[in-house]
């Protein structure tokens, strides 16, 4: 009778185990929200000064991910991101607030394994640039939104079958182009004479980590 209880115990918390680290695999719809630290690694373009601290900014980034295929270990990914960035620097005389908005449609690729879960993802989409900074105490405005890509890799710990604890890495690459700029109750358009293409890189570089819900 004992070796019977035994057994049964035995082979429930053998299916639990099972079950709970098959959790990260049986459902497909992703919600993540992330947070950290961002670098803009390109050129600093239109921007009202040079200060060093405008390179180190921060992040801010939601996306909805939806799993197909049926293999257990490796999963195909579609969906859409969201990332926002904020840098801002101080001179003398001047101040600049870049932020950018970034949309686009995903690709990843989920290696799934027990409680952990690696990802790759690629996109294409639309870049919103603003810099609302002043000059002698007067605003000044700066637009250039542009067509970027953006590639990353990231990790997941799966806390239960709904919850896991997330970290990601992630690159925004784009190029400038024309902007226009609005200051002192004037506005006009600066074409850049760029050798080559006419257009520089802007390209951003941000740590984040946050949470994901699986349903």
């Amino acid at each position: 009778m004992k070796c019977k209880r035994c057994f049964f115990v035995a082979a429930t918390l053998l299916c639990s185990a099972l079950l709970y680290a098959q959790s990260g695999t049986c459902r497909r719809s992703i919600l993540s929200f992330q947070t950290g630290p961002a670098l803009y690694t390109g050129k600093l373009i239109g921007t009202a000064g040079c200060s060093s601290s405008l390179r180190n900014g921060i992040s801010w980034s939601g996306s909805y991910t939806y799993l197909v295929g049926n293999k257990p270990a490796i999963r195909a990914g579609f969906g859409i991101l969201y990332q926002g960035n904020r840098y801002t620097g101080d001179m003398p005389n001047s101040t600049d607030k870049i932020q950018t908005h970034y949309f686009a449609p995903q690709f990843s690729l989920h290696w799934l394994k027990q409680q952990f879960s690696l990802y790759f993802t690629t996109g294409t989409g639309y870049q919103i640039y603003k810099d609302n900074s002043t000059v002698y105490d007067k605003p000044r405005k700066v637009s250039m939104n542009k067509w970027a890509a953006n590639f990353g890799a990231g990790g997941e710990y799966h806390l239960s079958s709904h919850w896991g604890i997330s970290a990601k890495i992630n690159y925004i690459l784009a190029y400038s182009g024309e902007y226009s700029v609005r200051y002192h109750h004037k506005e006009w358009t600066v074409q850049p004479h760029y050798p080559m293409n006419g257009s520089d890189d802007i390209s951003q570089l941000s740590f984040s980590a946050g949470i994901n819900y699986h349903f």
